[in-house]
């Protein structure tokens, strides 16, 4: 009877052993595909969130290459001269769109005639010759020049647009735009509880990001992760917003470590 006892007790230990660990095991599997289904989701979401971040900083920056557009082709009106028409249009160009702080117009041998400006005089028919500047060769072929982000005493971003102007005098219309609207987009977006977004740009420096003392700090990000994924795929020739990450070709996904030691899931989009 003993030996009975302790046998049933050894295949009763072994069968609860046995059913214990494959429910311990589906359990495990369960939450493995829940994780990773979580997971997915969440990429998901962001992806969504970045590309509709960057297609709105894209549209509103084509809006102001339209606004600039109708200011190529002056209205000439008798008894005034081409560069008073030009500074007429630009007050009107500066009424009509406040991120537009300064609006330069460049005649076709380079030489600056009229400057109407927010920060600074306004100044007609200036002695400086842009014939090598960037915006002057950029908007040459009919092409829209988009400038670099640059910071206005170490404050807000800006960024120069340029494109030909028509009309019989030709030449470039040049404006510098006041790139806050940025701030107020990634500011907006939240992913979760302690999600955020930012843009940074080309080289690798913030641009906008909820913290604005991290863009004012001028804080180097081309090193991290995310920055050396996006630069790999437009070194390929590939759209940055088709970037690659660790997990597979394609994503726009990769898990990094912040400078405070937590692991975060990033998605990033181009902004063409």
């Amino acid at each position: 009877m003993a030996i009975r006892l302790r046998l049933f007790a050894k295949y009763a230990a072994l069968i609860v052993a046995l059913v214990g660990g494959a429910l311990v095991a589906s359990g495990a599997i369960s939450l493995y595909f829940a994780y990773g289904e979580s997971r997915q989701a969440l990429l998901a979401l962001q992806r969504e969130k970045a590309d509709a971040a960057a297609y709105r900083i894209e549209q509103y920056v084509r809006g102001l290459e339209h606004e600039i557009g109708w200011t190529a082709l002056p209205r000439v009106q008798e008894g005034s001269s081409a560069s008073e028409q030009r500074r007429i249009e630009f007050l009107k160009l500066l009424r009509q769109a406040p991120q537009i702080t300064e609006a330069v117009w460049i005649d076709r041998h380079g030489d600056e005639q009229v400057r109407v400006s927010r920060l600074a005089m306004d100044a007609l028919a200036a002695s400086t010759n842009l014939k090598s500047d960037p915006r002057v060769v950029g908007s040459q072929d009919g092409r829209t020049y988009f400038g670099p982000v640059t910071f206005r005493k170490d404050t807000e971003p800006y960024m120069a647009i340029a494109r030909a102007a028509g009309g019989q005098d030709g030449g470039t219309t040049a404006v510098e735009v006041n790139l806050k609207f940025v701030w107020d987009v990634v500011s907006q977006l939240r992913v979760g509880k302690a999600g955020i977004a930012y843009v940074v740009d080309a080289d690798g420096h913030w641009v906008a990001h909820p913290d604005i003392s991290l863009v004012l700090q001028k804080l180097d990000f081309a090193r991290q992760p995310q920055m050396i994924a996006a630069r790999a795929a437009r070194a390929a020739g590939a759209d940055v917003g088709t970037g690659i990450g660790p997990e597979a070709p394609g994503l726009r996904q990769l898990e990094v470590r912040t400078r405070d030691g937590k692991d975060v899931l990033v998605a990033y989009a181009g902004i063409p």
